[in-house]
């Protein structure tokens, strides 16, 4: 006769399928990655231009890049269709009206979004600040010239010192 011994038995079912189950898991994870990281992650040939966007604002508005520098100002004069450069000492010589230039620029976009805004009634072109971290001294003097224009809009973006932002050209 047989003796039936009462010894627990410690079954390894669950143990092992929530191994596999795990493995399975990483392994598909890791096979999902290959496959979305491009080949040449690791080395960019060149690195990658930013396209910007305007989220949420209306389609009419088109952007007028400033960008506010520690030392200087650069902005896209879209009447001549060139990109201006002015120091920190230019520009406080043209705000004392020695040759204003750039309020005279200014100025003249006022006045064309006036027309415009009189004869359709739906474009408008946006000085758009583009505040670099060293440039706040130099956009608190470009706000004062611009606090003084009537009727212009204006919009401030802070930016980080690596980022650039290509000049849109507009054409007429």
């Amino acid at each position: 006769m047989k003796h039936v011994s009462h010894v627990p038995r410690v079954t390894l079912f669950p143990f092992l399928s929530v191994l596999l189950s795990t493995m399975g898991v990483l392994a598909f994870l890791s096979i999902s990655f290959l496959l979305v990281v491009p080949d040449d992650a690791e080395m960019p040939v060149m690195p990658k231009r930013l396209q910007f966007e305007w989220v949420g604002a209306p389609g009419y508005v088109k952007p007028i890049f400033i960008r506010c520098f520690k030392d200087r100002v650069e902005y896209y004069n879209m009447f001549e269709n060139r990109e201006y450069t002015l120091s920190l000492d230019q520009l406080l010589d043209q705000l004392q009206g020695e040759e204003p230039e750039f309020p005279a620029y200014l100025v003249q976009l006022a006045k064309l979004n006036k027309s415009i805004k009189k004869q359709f009634g739906n474009t408008e072109y946006y000085p758009l600040i583009l505040v670099y971290p060293d440039g706040v001294l130099t956009t608190e003097l470009l706000l004062v010239v611009i606090g003084q224009i009537e009727g212009l809009n204006f919009g401030l973006e802070p930016m980080l010192p690596h980022w650039d932002v290509p000049y849109q050209e507009l054409e007429f």
